[in-house]
């Protein structure tokens, strides 16, 4: 009968640790795994005993926080954030955990990045703004708009094609009245209005 370490019996899980490999290794996968999965307790476990361990990577360079944001878990995010993590960590690719964000329309956990000192404006590998990620995403617009009313963020940053974020929203027949919208009078008080535009907008283009 082989052994084995076990992690914690948290929330049910009792998140099992292979002895026969690094222990080191089976915790930062076990981490990894639980930050995408929504598991808070684990998380806390895992981080209260090995906090060197908060930006951990996978083999593409993701850490807890890019899985937590991917996943939209909020509170495993405002944990991991509060805890330390490293906001502008980067995966192979260079995507920072908010362009994680970005890509799958999770605004919570861009607004907590935001809130905390994220940079609107970091790069991918290819030249991407989480602006310019957002613009192209079916569920983008709070993203979007959320980014828009960002202090930092620079609309005007060119992709490695020389296009900024409003010309793939054009492209793309999305959102492109939110930059356009986008001045010193464009206000939180606009976005329900705003969003009924896009989505009348979004119908009849498909109709």
């Amino acid at each position: 009968m082989s052994d084995h370490i076990f992690l914690s019996d948290c929330e049910d899980v009792s998140e099992e640790i292979d002895a026969s490999r690094n222990p080191s290794d089976n915790i930062e996968r076990a981490l990894l795994e639980a930050a995408g999965k929504g598991r808070l307790e684990v998380v806390k476990e895992i981080i209260s005993r090995n906090p060197n361990l908060i930006n951990a990577t996978d083999a593409d360079q993701y850490t807890p926080l890019h899985r937590a944001c991917y996943s939209n878990k909020v509170d495993i995010v405002k944990y991991l954030v509060e805890h330390g993590a490293d906001l502008s960590a980067l995966t192979e690719l260079k995507w920072q955990p908010l362009h994680c964000c970005s890509h799958w329309g999770h605004a919570d956990c861009a607004a907590v990045l935001l809130e905390n000192g994220a940079d609107p404006n970091a790069l991918t590998e290819g030249g991407q703004t989480p602006l310019h990620i957002a613009a192209t995403k079916p569920g983008g617009y709070k993203i979007v708009q959320l980014l828009l009313m960002h202090e930092g963020t620079d609309p005007n940053i060119q992709n490695g094609n020389g296009e900024i974020a409003y010309d793939l929203a054009k492209r793309s027949s999305q959102y492109y009245n939110i930059f356009e919208m986008a001045d010193p009078s464009f206000s939180i008080e606009n976005i329900n209005k705003l969003e009924g535009d896009i989505k009348s907008n979004t119908k009849n283009i498909k109709g």
